[in-house]
């Protein structure tokens, strides 16, 4: 069942049950209180006239008979008799079987000692009556006697039933209205849910993940629901981006990768193709041959850790960061050589000791096999960051190899040799991006390459 019907369903019957609840507690009360209310309107009448008959002039005082008498066995209209002191009926306005209702003598006697009296009593075997008897007396007549109003308790049934009646009319009127205005509210508090249904099952379809929701300015639950649907969809989006990009990069690195290990492989298979077909081979090329298998062995463990390394950054494995002083980290990697260092203050970070020592040897390696001597360091904070600046006196670089430096397998062909497969920066770059910092390359105005690194300080 949808929400919808079940929504308007539950509404219509709650409001059902109230006017139910309500109506059958109405009714409950009207029966109870019924009796008291006719017993007071037919006392009511009766003390009216008694009032009549003492203010009338006694000329009208002439019995007479109504044109109609009211049936008491089968009608509840209330009706008067007029009784002298003896019990003997003077005037009605009723009958029973042709004959004024009989009133007990007990009524009329504890009226006339007593001024007023009342009575529930049945005049058949199926009518019941409720009576009010109030004495009156004209002394200036010299008579007296009781005005009796009644009237057939079966009124009160009537009253009950056309209460009920009403009620009953009422819960069928109100469920149909709750019924309509339960199916148009939830429609129209339900159409960003359809909307957002259909969002979805389109972005399942066509995994289109640009698609957002029209944006709610209603400040409710459905607002709500809009805005973080939407921001799933921008988090989802960004982490397709990522993992698309993440894919992309790790294709780029296999064949990167290959393409570099192909190299020295070939190298090696060739000497050792040469060793194994040329058995007489000078002893200077044999040793040649096996010198090339060395060096480009070398080459190819270099790289395997190099990619080793940037296969452990790629897994966003965590460094293990603690305080510690980049002055002294960097003048331990200096240690003897001839690089020109100046770091006068410490520069407190928190990092990862092993992997910023191998950042400041990246830098000082590239630094040298790239540039000209000498290589100068400077180690200084500014403001918020801890920095590391590496100056060589080379070339410098092309304004267009700013960025490019830190890709993968990066070699400028007028700079590089084959000493390094390009992955040295990159892994740089990895080192400072994990521990939320930022390296750059630029040219010195005096000449030469500058490498800075910038990392948070404490």
């Amino acid at each position: 069942m949808k929400i919808r019907v079940r929504l308007t369903l539950f509404g219509a019957l709650v409001v059902a049950a109230a006017v139910l609840v309500f109506g059958l507690s109405l009714a409950w009360l009207a029966e109870r209180a019924a009796p008291r209310d006719q017993a007071n309107a037919l006392g009511a009448l009766a003390e009216g006239t008694v009032d009549n008959m003492l203010s009338a002039d006694p000329a009208t005082l002439v019995p007479t008979r109504p044109p109609v008498l009211i049936d008491v066995a089968s009608s509840t209209e209330p009706f008067v008799l007029i009784l002298d002191e003896a019990g003997l009926p003077l005037y009605a306005t009723a009958d029973v079987d042709g004959a004024p209702p009989q009133v007990p003598a007990a009524v009329v006697v504890e009226a006339t000692q007593q001024g007023a009296s009342a009575a529930t009593y049945s005049i058949t075997d199926t009518v019941e009556i409720h009576v009010e008897a109030r004495a009156w007396q004209r002394p200036d007549l010299e008579v007296a006697g009781v005005v009796v109003a009644g009237q057939s308790t079966a009124f009160i049934a009537e009253q009950v039933d056309g209460l009920r009646a009403v009620i009953f009319v009422s819960l069928i009127i109100t469920l149909l209205v709750s019924l309509a205005a339960g199916w148009i509210v939830s429609g129209r508090a339900l159409r960003p849910l359809r909307s957002l249904a259909e969002t979805t099952d389109e972005i399942g379809a066509t995994g289109d993940l640009t698609r957002r929701l029209p944006p709610s300015n209603a400040d409710d639950e459905v607002g709500a629901l809009t805005a973080s649907f939407n921001a799933m969809l921008e988090r989802l989006q960004a982490a397709r981006t990522e993992l698309t990009e993440s894919l992309r990069r790790q294709q780029q690195f296999v064949a990167d990768a290959s393409h570099e290990l192909r190299s020295p492989l070939t190298t090696i298979r060739n000497n050792a193709g040469f060793l194994a077909e040329r058995a007489d081979a000078s002893a200077v090329d044999r040793r040649d041959a096996v010198a090339e298998i060395g060096e480009e062995s070398d080459r190819m463990a270099r790289l395997v850790d190099d990619l080793l390394a940037l296969a452990r950054t790629d897994g966003d494995l965590a460094p293990d960061r603690r305080p510690l002083d980049l002055s002294a980290l960097t003048r331990d990697v200096v240690g003897r050589s001839d690089i020109n260092l100046e770091a006068p203050d410490p520069v407190d970070v928190n990092g990862d000791r092993d992997a910023l020592y191998r950042l400041i040897l990246i830098l000082i390696e590239n630094a040298r096999r790239h540039g000209s001597p000498p290589v100068e360091i400077v180690v200084r904070r500014i403001d918020s960051s801890g920095v590391i600046e590496v100056r060589d006196h080379g070339p410098g670089l092309r304004i267009d190899e700013y960025d490019r430096v830190f890709d993968r397998f990066y070699q400028a062909d007028s700079s590089r040799n084959r000493e390094g497969a390009g992955l040295g920066l990159a892994i740089a770059r990895e080192i400072v991006m994990a521990h939320q910092g930022a390296i750059a390359a630029s040219n010195h105005p005096g000449g030469g390459a500058v490498f800075s690194v910038r990392l948070p300080a404490i």
